[in-house]
C-alpha cells in the first residue's frame, strides 16, 4: 500500500478533472457479475454489508471504508440480503504536472495511483463522508463555478484521506512501540517501573501511552505490571525452599507485607494460603 507521504507527493503533482459524482443505493440481495472497470474512481461506503471483488481480491464492505479503483480493474460486487448498501462514488481523470529545473513537465497518470487500490479504512469516517458529500453536492450544480469548486473539494477529499493515513500509520507505529514495552516489562518486572519510564521507551507522552496501553491490554500499565508480578509470584509459591521475603523481592517488592496485600487484592487469598492450596493439587 502506498504511504501517506507518497500520496501527498502525488497530490501535489496532480491535476484532477471530475467526470462524475454520485450517491447510490445498491439494493439488498443484488449481484454484479465481473466486468472491467476502466476509469479512476473512489467509493465511500456509507452503510450496509456485502463485498467487492477487485482483481480477484475480496473485500468485506463496512461503513466508513474507502475503495480505490484504477483503470483495468476487474470488478464485481454483491450486497447482503439483510440491507441495502449506500455509497458515494466519484470518477475522475488526472495528469501529473510539475516543474523541474525551470521546465514544466506534464505526463499521463498511467500507473501513478496503481499502488493505491483496494480498501482504505478511515480513522475519522464522518470527516471523510462530509468531503464526499461536498464533492457530490457541487457536482450536481453543473455551473462552471460549482465545477471549479468541485475539483477543489476533491483535492480537499484527498487531503482528508492523507490525514487519515498519517493517523493510521502513527497509530500503527505507536502500537508497535507499546508492544515493545510489553517485552521490556516481562524482562524487567523485578525492577522499579514507572509509566514515565515506559512511555519514554515507547517515544510517547505518558498520558497517550497510558490510554493506548489500556486500549491494547485492557489494563493501565501499573495494573498490568502488578498482575504480571502476581502471576510470577504464583509460580514461585509452588516451589519449596523460598520464603515469602525471597519471593516478594524476586517479583519486585522489597516490603513483603505490601506484597501480601497486593497479592490478596488480586487473587482473594494470602500468599501463604495460595502456597498451601497449590501444594495440595
Amino acid at each position: 500500500m502506498i504511504n501517506a507521504t507518497q500520496l501527498a507527493d502525488y497530490l501535489d503533482k496532480s491535476v484532477f478533472s471530475i467526470t462524475f459524482a454520485g450517491n447510490t443505493i445498491l439494493q439488498a440481495g443484488t449481484y454484479q457479475a465481473p466486468y472491467v472497470h476502466n476509469i479512476h474512481s473512489i467509493h465511500y461506503i456509507v452503510r450496509g454489508a456485502g463485498y467487492y471483488v477487485m482483481n480477484n481480491v475480496k473485500y468485506a464492505l463496512e461503513a466508513g471504508a474507502v475503495m480505490m479503483f484504477v483503470p483495468e480493474t476487474t470488478f464485481e460486487w454483491s450486497v447482503s440480503e439483510a440491507e441495502d448498501v449506500e455509497i458515494y462514488h466519484v470518477r475522475f481523470d488526472y495528469r501529473i504536472c510539475y516543474k523541474e529545473k525551470q521546465e514544466w513537465i506534464s505526463q499521463s497518470s498511467d500507473s501513478w495511483l496503481a499502488p493505491l487500490r483496494g480498501m482504505l479504512k478511515t480513522v475519522r469516517p464522518a470527516e471523510v463522508r462530509r468531503c464526499f458529500d461536498k464533492v457530490f453536492q457541487l457536482w450536481k450544480a453543473y455551473d462552471p463555478i460549482s465545477q471549479y469548486r468541485c475539483n477543489l473539494a476533491f483535492r480537499e477529499l484527498w487531503l482528508s484521506l492523507i490525514d487519515n493515513m498519517y493517523d493510521q500509520q502513527y497509530s500503527s507505529d505507536a502500537d508497535s512501540a507499546i508492544q515493545f514495552t510489553y517485552r521490556y516489562i516481562a524482562d524487567h518486572f523485578q525492577s522499579p517501573l514507572t509509566v514515565e519510564q515506559l512511555a519514554k521507551k515507547a517515544g510517547l507522552s505518558a498520558g497517550y501511552y497510558t490510554r493506548q496501553f489500556k486500549r491494547l491490554t485492557g489494563f493501565a500499565p501499573k495494573d498490568y505490571i502488578i498482575r504480571l508480578r502476581v502471576t510470577k509470584a504464583k509460580e514461585l509459591l509452588g516451589r519449596s525452599g523460598l520464603t515469602l521475603t525471597d519471593i516478594s523481592k524476586l517479583v519486585g517488592y522489597e516490603d513483603e507485607f505490601y506484597f501480601s496485600r497486593i497479592f490478596k487484592r488480586i487473587t482473594g487469598m494470602t500468599p501463604s494460603s495460595y502456597a498451601k492450596q497449590s501444594k495440595k493439587l
